[in-house]
This record gives C-alpha cells, sequence and structure tokens, in this order.
C-alpha cells in the first residue's frame, strides 16, 4: 500500500480534496434526508434546496477530478486519467441508453436514478482497464 509521503503531490491534494467533499455529501445527505422525511410538510422550495445543498459536494467530486487533470505533470499518468475518465463516461452513456431504450419499449418502468453512482463506478471499472490498454 502506497503511503501518503510516496504519493505524488498532485494526487495527495487530489485524494484530500476527494474525501472532503464524500465527507461533505454524507453529512448533508444524511442531515437534509432527516430533514426531509421528519413527518412535517416542506415546501417545494426547501425541496429544492436541499437538492442542490446535497448536490453540492458532488459537484465538488467533478471538480476535484478535473483538477487533477490539470495539476497532473506527468504527461503519461494525465493521458491515463483523461482516457479513464472518457471510458467511464461511454460506459455510463452506454448503461443510460439501453435503460432509455428498454423503457421506451416497456421493458422496464424506470430507470437508473443515481447516474453519479454509475459514472463513479465505472470510473473504478475504467481505471484497471485504461492501464492495461496502455
Amino acid at each position: 500500500m502506497l503511503s501518503s509521503k510516496t504519493l505524488a503531490p498532485y494526487m495527495r491534494r487530489y485524494t484530500i480534496r476527494i474525501m472532503l467533499f464524500m465527507a461533505a455529501y454524507v453529512l448533508i445527505l444524511s442531515g437534509s434526508l432527516a430533514f426531509a422525511n421528519n413527518g412535517a410538510e416542506h415546501g417545494k422550495a426547501t425541496l429544492i434546496g436541499l437538492a442542490l445543498i446535497t448536490a453540492f459536494p458532488i459537484i465538488g467530486v467533478f471538480w476535484a477530478i478535473f483538477r487533477l487533470l490539470v495539476e497532473t505533470d506527468d504527461e503519461y499518468q494525465r493521458l491515463l486519467f483523461a482516457k479513464q475518465t472518457l471510458l467511464a463516461t461511454a460506459f455510463t452513456l452506454v448503461i443510460v441508453t439501453v435503460w432509455q431504450f428498454l423503457e421506451v419499449y416497456g421493458v422496464v418502468t424506470a430507470g437508473p436514478q443515481w447516474m453519479g453512482v454509475i459514472w463513479f463506478a465505472m470510473l473504478g471499472l475504467a481505471a484497471p482497464i485504461t492501464r492495461w490498454k496502455a
């Protein structure tokens, strides 16, 4: 296992950013869901606000990922990460496209609700594939 001392500075910054954004996401999501499901009636504006506040850390994660592309000083590593990101996006779009056609033809009634989760899973899947085919 790599220690933080063996990581490149840009990877340490990336790791810290991701950990902070994901911690914020878990806290905000937990609090927002508890508030929204507390049995009280909430106005539409309140629920929209909760949705936006919950989305901000995920937006931050995407910012951190693309910031890594800017800060990576090793061109080969930057290329691999760019390919990984594109492959994850392609995998996600394939899943969503197939699912939407299944909806069109009445095979299923609702599609995946957590596209970001699917994308992050595909980002993890794309990492070894990108490095294997590099």
